[in-house]
């Protein structure tokens, strides 16, 4: 077999005869590998049947199960989690949580611990301010970034 234009146009019409993906073939040292791709017509189509059907679903749910997926928006300062790890409300088990809603922090309070790769890592609050909302729980997964509390 040879390389040419001819070769290559016999392999295209393969891959749409059989529904093959993709084919390699390897001639006197060089190598061709066809792939064949989804139009991008397809996708924006299915997505937009999925947006329709969706929205018609949406439609159909009652007043009550609608009030029940809003969420109660607070305002506040955010203390995030400067790092990956497991968030800790207290030194220990048996010790009191370092901060609670209603509490009174200032910059450089201890507010919990993240525990990452069996380091015990105090947070530092960067803000002073009364704590009004506890966004993470004891024991819990945190990532970089997430918000620990809310303080006004």
């Amino acid at each position: 077999m040879k390389l040419d234009l001819e070769s290559i146009k016999k392999l295209a019409k393969s891959i749409e005869e059989h529904n093959l993906s993709e084919i390699s073939v390897e001639v006197n040292g060089t190598k061709l590998t066809m792939k064949k791709e989804e139009p991008k017509e397809e996708i924006a189509a299915s997505t937009v049947k999925y947006v329709e059907q969706a929205v018609s679903t949406s439609n159909e749910v009652s007043s009550v199960e609608k009030l029940e997926t809003f969420e109660i928006v607070e305002d506040g300062i955010e203390v995030i989690s400067p790092m990956v790890g497991t968030y800790y409300s207290a030194p220990s088990p048996e010790s009191e949580d370092f901060v609670k809603i209603g509490d009174r922090i200032e910059v450089g309070d201890t507010v919990c611990i993240v525990e990452a790769m069996k380091m015990m890592n105090e947070v530092k609050s960067t803000v002073a301010g009364t704590v009004v909302a506890l966004k993470s729980e004891n024991g819990k997964a945190v990532k970089k970034g997430d918000v620990l509390f809310l303080v006004k």
